[in-house]
């Protein structure tokens, strides 16, 4: 019984960390000094997921949840050169990361899109990132794991006390590694195999 109340507590944590997050980018994507913070803060983790799925310049990139801060898309780009597409299913935040890219000077190397993670089309791509807000992440799982290559690298935010049986299962059979890199946030390294 406790640990069901402890679950429930975490999942309605993350939906009003979820809600914060995107309140806070969609006011300071115009606010450059926040909006810096906001990279700084995130560009260890960031890095480490480099590093933890060896992102390279010839690998091409999805996001999924890019949010109005696409700092991902931006730090992974500023490390490894690589071509990335972030999108996200809220159009208001697409149009905000949109303005942002192209203010940073960044719209030749990141493309910004609207879409949603359980349809979009993943098949050309090397590396797809599930990030943390993403709100469904079985579904997207789903679609991304039919829908990519064999070998394509899938980093998967999710929270560290979620119980999913799906999401536990791919986890168990297909990840490589997993890092904690924020309080309640893991990184999975998942890698598609036929």
């Amino acid at each position: 019984m406790m640990f069901v109340i402890f679950h429930q507590w975490c999942f309605m944590f993350k939906k009003l960390l979820d809600q914060l997050y995107n309140i806070y980018e969609i006011i300071f994507t115009n606010i450059s000094f926040f909006s810096f913070l906001y990279l700084k803060f995130h560009e260890s983790s960031v890095k480490k997921e480099i590093l933890m799925a060896g992102i390279k310049k010839s690998d091409k990139v999805l996001h999924i949840g890019c949010g109005a801060i696409p700092y991902t898309s931006i730090i992974i780009n500023k490390e490894t050169s690589s071509s990335i597409v972030g999108i996200d299913n809220k159009d208001k935040i697409v149009n905000r990361a949109s303005e942002y890219i192209k203010k940073n000077n960044f719209s030749d190397r990141i493309k910004i899109k609207s879409g949603e993670g359980n349809k979009y089309k993943a098949s050309e791509f090397d590396i797809v990132i599930i990030s943390y807000g993403v709100s469904d992440h079985d579904a997207v799982l789903k679609h991304i794991l039919d829908s990519v290559k064999e070998g394509t690298k899938i980093i998967l935010r999710k929270s560290v006390t979620e119980k999913n049986n799906y999401i536990n299962s791919i986890v168990k059979d297909f990840s490589i590694c997993s890092k904690r890199l924020l309080l309640t946030q893991n990184s999975v390294l998942i890698v598609k195999k036929d």
